[in-house]
């Protein structure tokens, strides 16, 4: 099987944690795989070109950031190598499978996808798979969810030895290059504005610790990893899980390697010995996904956190040395142009050294998503065209009638980048932070003038 991970957005592009993760599946099976990743291969045509004679499957997958990319790729595809049968893949595609087959995909694989795509790969007929929709000639068939992997230990690590890892380089990251894990799968909560329950639905399933550490030495001693990001949907949630895991980091300090949490950790969990402890493991730096500090609108969002305790969460995460950022969103259906005023003041009070503030875009499936449907209004014809410029470019997705309108949602995200960042001590201290070589002061300069001129980051 091809696998395909399309272009995604120039301010973040990553490899495919989750398509390694099925490719190893399948390598573990003796199957033969091909990976191509548009987001670092110039001439991903070229290497198709190469693959397409030793397969029969085209494995693409597409999220909320990459579904435009992913169709334009299999528009190519599907016009070039016709007789190739397609399979998507991720968030997007395990909701909108009846607007994607057969025009776009041979087949969908619903949630997650190692066991699936290894039956494919098996040779079972396709009725007999459970989490597989697919084409059968007349018309769409659905075998339901596959029921979720419990021993996600038993998994084989991803298969990054098929991607360029001198490649995946972040040009705000500490330590290049850069090797993302995840030491869990999912989330107990149900914010409505969330697609992580897509896939892993309402629970959290944990790997052991051994595997946990055993991972994290392979992307280090194996594969050359110099930073190691974190992408638990909520790392700090089990308290001692989590000081067990940096205790044994602690251990292997020796190998410098700096760790960071990016997907952001919930708000008001954590005190000072806490993140004391993470920063002697080397987490330098996490984003705490605050979002609002209205409690009411918090309550809404189907968080269960308490506002209260938010910034004394940060307080005792920066006295502990490590560098917060902060997430917050602008143009929730609860919203008004008053409300978020508020939020962007919230916002500057809180002792972060940086904020990122995101345009709120219902993502298909959710419940924030029905409610924009039922009372708002959709500034784009369909689905697939909502992301190109919205959440990190400043750009609404959608209105909410006599709440906010477009214009006005736009002028806040500018706003809010502008507040945040036009303070010098602000400025200063996230420079002193930040800056560990002369590319890091000039990913801050074009950051600072992206802030002035555009009113966003990137």
């Amino acid at each position: 099987m091809i696998f395909f991970n399309p272009d995604c957005y120039e301010g973040y592009r990553f490899p495919s944690m989750g398509m390694l993760s099925i490719a190893a599946t399948l390598e573990s099976r003796g199957r033969k795989i091909e990976y191509i990743d548009a987001n670092y291969e110039k001439k991903w045509e070229e290497a198709l070109d190469r693959a397409v004679p030793d397969h029969e499957w085209f494995g693409i997958t597409a999220n909320t950031l990459s579904i435009g990319p992913a169709i334009k790729v299999i528009e190519y595809v599907r016009k070039k190598y016709p007789s190739l049968k397609i399979i998507m893949g991720g968030p997007y595609p395990t909701v909108k499978y009846e607007e994607l087959i057969p025009e776009w995909a041979d087949a969908v694989a619903i949630g997650e996808a190692e066991e699936t795509v290894s039956e494919i790969e098996d040779g079972k007929p396709l009725r007999e798979i459970a989490g597989l929709a697919f084409f059968d000639g007349s018309g769409i068939v659905s075998n339901g969810r596959r029921p979720l992997i419990e021993d996600l230990s038993a998994l084989p690590f991803p298969a990054w030895h098929l991607g360029d890892i001198d490649k995946y380089r972040l040009e705000h990251t500490k330590r290049n290059p850069v090797l993302p894990m995840m030491t869990s799968r999912g989330c107990p909560y149900n914010c409505i504005f969330c697609a992580s329950d897509i896939i892993f639905q309402n629970r959290i399933r944990y790997k052991k610790i051994d595997t946990v550490m055993a991972e994290f030495d392979e992307l280090t001693l194996k594969h050359g990893a110099r930073e190691v990001h974190f992408w638990d949907d909520n790392f700090t949630l089990k308290r001692d899980r989590a000081e067990e895991i940096c205790e044994n980091l602690i251990k292997r300090r020796d190998r410098k390697v700096s760790i960071m949490i990016p997907s952001g950790i919930k708000p008001d969990i954590g005190d000072y010995e806490f993140f004391k402890l993470m920063r002697r493991a080397g987490f330098y730096a996490l984003c705490i996904a605050v979002e609002t500090g209205d409690q009411e609108i918090m309550t809404k969002l189907g968080k269960k956190v308490d506002v209260s305790k938010v910034r004394g969460t940060i307080s005792a995460a920066r006295r502990a040395g490590i560098l917060m950022n902060g997430f917050f969103m602008l143009g929730l259906p609860f919203d008004t142009e008053e409300s978020m005023r508020r939020n962007i003041e919230h916002a500057r009070s809180l002792p972060l050294h940086q904020a990122m503030f995101f345009i709120v875009i219902p993502f298909p499936g959710t419940d924030l998503h029905d409610i924009a449907v039922k009372e708002g209004r959709f500034l784009f014809h369909n689905d697939r065209n909502m992301y190109e410029q919205g959440f990190f470019l400043g750009r609404a997705a959608y209105e909410m009638p006599g709440k906010f309108d477009a214009a006005t949602l736009e002028k806040m995200f500018r706003l809010a980048n502008r507040r945040f960042f036009y303070r010098p001590l602000t400025l200063l201290t996230l420079a002193f932070r930040r800056i560990h070589s002369p590319a890091h002061l000039m990913y801050l300069i074009r950051k600072f003038f992206r802030v002035v001129f555009r009113g966003r980051q990137f």
